[in-house]
């Protein structure tokens, strides 16, 4: 038997390693408000980091947060969920989200999901 595997009451487990998610958030400050570069991937690990950073940034007097999305590699509905909720945030606190230069994969999935419209997005 191996030894990431055992036998208990004629039933195998298996034990399943798990792998972090890598997201890396730079954050730059220009004349025209924030801007925060996205690599990695934006997922059900990864969201509630992106979502700690952008509560921080908007309740900060910037008038525009722009958020640069060509560096993800892969984005899940965890990482929607945190854009969508930071878009309300924006607009409730008077200032203005916008998507930079989404990866192919995200402009499917935000026009899939009806969001490309709603959504400030700029290439």
């Amino acid at each position: 038997m191996c030894p990431s595997c055992y036998r208990a009451d004629a039933v195998r487990v298996t034990r399943i390693r798990t792998v972090s998610t890598d997201l890396s958030i730079q954050r730059r400050d220009d004349d025209r408000g924030v801007v925060l570069a996205l690599f990695g991937e934006l997922d059900v690990v990864s969201a509630p980091t992106l979502e700690q950073t952008l509560s921080e940034v908007l309740v900060q007097p910037h008038a525009r947060v722009m958020l640069d999305l060509n560096g993800l590699r892969f984005v899940d509905s965890a990482g929607v969920s945190v854009l969508i909720k930071a878009k309300q945030s924006a607009e409730t606190n008077g200032r203005t989200l916008v998507l930079r230069r989404p990866t192919e994969q995200l402009e499917r999935v935000f026009a899939l999901v009806g969001l490309a419209d709603w959504l400030e997005i700029e290439d």
